[in-house]
């Protein structure tokens, strides 16, 4: 992969059409679209706007009926599912509306899984499990399953498993529509304050007003078409406070002093 390309994400000509039975649903209808490295670019629609078919095409789980679409500098088009499959594991990261979590695994085993698919030794996915959890502001919940976790924790911990294998890209498809709009608000917050310290590129596709307010660069998709082109950025908007992490409880902070004492000793 060649990370000095000034293009991350180059589309041309993209369409795709659903057929129920021998009716035609066009999804994407001519869409042309350059991405640049470090964007936080948010893809607004109305459901049925063909939104989620982009995004999907973008990350390779679709395959357009015709058009091109290079990701990292390579073309997905010529590949079969397997390449397609290592390709999304080593450049990708993926965060879901369902979460996608797997209900018997921990949220530490969840992240760490990711990076076992990739080859790593199980103590480097541990560490680096236990990294970005920390990284989202749930370290101290690394031992508990899904089912014991709210819908943002669950959603913090997607995110910190997109995250995991040095994605060059994180696609995340409605975030927030799972969660109430004060987590929405604390999750898109996060992603950026992620995009800003990392680096990582983030597509988000959403109809969420508060996310459409955070975009870094704002892309309207209407009937399979991006409205004006798609070429004009808007200024990235600040920040402000990032979203406050949960205290950790005692037990948690005496257990990291007492960790951090046998590395200095």
């Amino acid at each position: 992969m060649n990370r000095d390309k000034r293009h991350l994400i180059e589309v041309r000509e993209l369409y795709k059409c659903y057929w129920v039975g021998s009716v035609p649903y066009p999804a994407l209808n001519g869409v042309d679209l350059r991405v640049q490295r470090g964007e936080f670019l948010v893809i607004a629609g109305r459901s049925g706007s063909g939104k989620s078919t982009l995004l999907n095409c973008l990350g390779a789980l679709e395959r357009p009926d015709s058009g091109q679409v290079r990701v990292c500098g390579e073309d997905l088009g010529a590949w079969d599912d397997d390449r397609r499959a290592d390709f999304r594991l080593r450049h990708l990261g993926f965060v879901f509306q369902a979460y996608n979590l797997i209900r018997v695994l921990s949220a530490r085993e969840n992240v760490a899984y990711v990076c076992q698919l990739q080859g790593l030794h199980r103590g480097e996915c541990m560490e680096r499990a236990d990294y970005w959890l920390e990284q989202v502001g749930i370290g101290y919940l690394g031992y508990r399953r899904p089912d014991q976790l709210s819908g943002g924790q669950q959603q913090r911990v997607a995110v910190a498993r997109a995250l995991a294998t040095g994605p060059d890209i994180v696609l995340a498809d409605e975030p927030t529509a799972n969660v109430d709009s004060k987590t929405g608000r604390d999750l898109i917050h996060l992603m950026q304050d992620l995009n800003r310290r990392f680096g990582t590129t983030f597509l988000i596709a959403s109809h969420d007003p508060a996310v459409i307010q955070a975009a870094g660069r704002l892309l309207r998709v209407e009937d399979g078409r991006i409205q004006g082109g798609g070429v004009t950025y808007r200024p990235p908007r600040p920040l402000g406070l990032v979203c406050p992490r949960p205290r950790r409880p005692l037990w948690e902070r005496l257990r990291l002093k007492w960790r951090e004492h046998r590395r200095r000793h």
